[in-house]
């Protein structure tokens, strides 16, 4: 039986390596990371390529100091793609591809280590050179700035930990998303403004749930938003169809009694549901009043 760990593995290949080095991983310790980049010879190029989002920090999954440790090492580059998830070891044109991310526990070198696989192939496999040009449409450096200011947000959610928890399915909780972008470009300042109203506040822990990553334009931004929202089961249902149709709170009640959202009633939650439907979707959705507020889809007449 095999008792190579991953890391043992990885850091093999790594050794091998005479032109290139590639470490690709959603999740990069900065320990783990310098056990690799020690086994690097000194003239040979390491590309480091991660994501960095903010709930993700905050929890201590993956370190901004990767910058730091890539800067002192020099003949380095680290970039970012928000939605990666592959994991690839590249040592010229050797690669180790699989599960494992650049943690202790991912290279086996914690007692309660992950249990990964890590498969041997080329940089040349169809699979891998698809992954790794997708990987350069989507990547974008890792400056300074950029560590600056998610270390901002990173203090802002120390202080907000009731904001810090996952969700599976992100729901609004304020009515006011329309300064929700203005709201989203302060949170990653590096002067994140502290002196906010309850709804104000509210606005930007809904940004902060959304676990975005920093630097979106505003129409990335509200294409990341209305992402979000059709992940909510109301919402895909009610934008699926070509039709007329009309969504009300009774409709909704099933689904909103079980967000366990402590502090706000069905009724709150729908509410900003609407807001933040309407807002969004202007072209799709439109606020109805009937005996009660609803939505409705429909197709508006230019």
């Amino acid at each position: 039986m095999d008792t190579v760990s991953p890391g043992d593995r990885i850091r093999g290949l790594i050794s091998s390596a005479r032109s290139s080095v590639e470490i690709i991983a959603p999740f990069i310790k900065v320990g783990t990371l310098r056990t690799i980049l020690e086994a690097v010879p000194a003239t040979v190029p390491v590309r480091c390529v991660t994501r960095w989002l903010p709930q993700e920090v905050a929890s201590g999954v993956s370190d901004i100091e990767t910058l730091d440790l890539l800067e002192q090492r020099g003949n380095a580059h680290l970039s970012l793609v928000d939605n990666l998830h592959a994991k690839l070891y590249i040592a010229d044109s050797d690669c180790l591809a699989g599960s494992a991310n650049v943690t202790y526990s991912g290279f086996g070198d914690s007692p309660d280590s992950n249990i990964e696989v890590l498969i041997a192939t080329t940089a040349e496999d169809q699979g891998v050179a698809a992954t790794l040009a997708d990987i350069e449409l989507h990547e974008r450096p890792a400056t300074r700035e950029l560590a600056d200011q998610l270390r901002a947000v990173v203090d802002y959610l120390g202080q907000a930990a009731h904001t810090t928890r996952l969700r599976a399915t992100w729901f609004p909780r304020s009515r006011k998303p329309k300064p929700a972008f203005r709201r989203y470009q302060e949170l990653y300042s590096t002067n994140i403004p502290r002196g906010l109203t309850t709804a104000e506040r509210l606005t930007v822990e809904d940004i902060v749930g959304m676990n975005l990553a920093p630097g979106l334009a505003e129409r990335e931004f509200d294409a990341a938003v209305r992402d979000r929202l059709e992940q909510i089961e109301p919402a895909s249902a009610l934008l699926a169809g070509t039709g007329d149709a009309l969504l009300t709170f009774k409709d909704t009640y099933s689904f909103l009694s079980e967000l366990d959202m402590d502090g706000y009633s069905e009724q709150d939650l729908w509410r900003a549901f609407i807001e933040w439907m309407a807002h969004f979707y202007p072209d799709r959705v439109m606020k109805q009043s009937i005996t009660e507020i609803a939505l409705r889809r429909a197709q508006h007449i230019h």
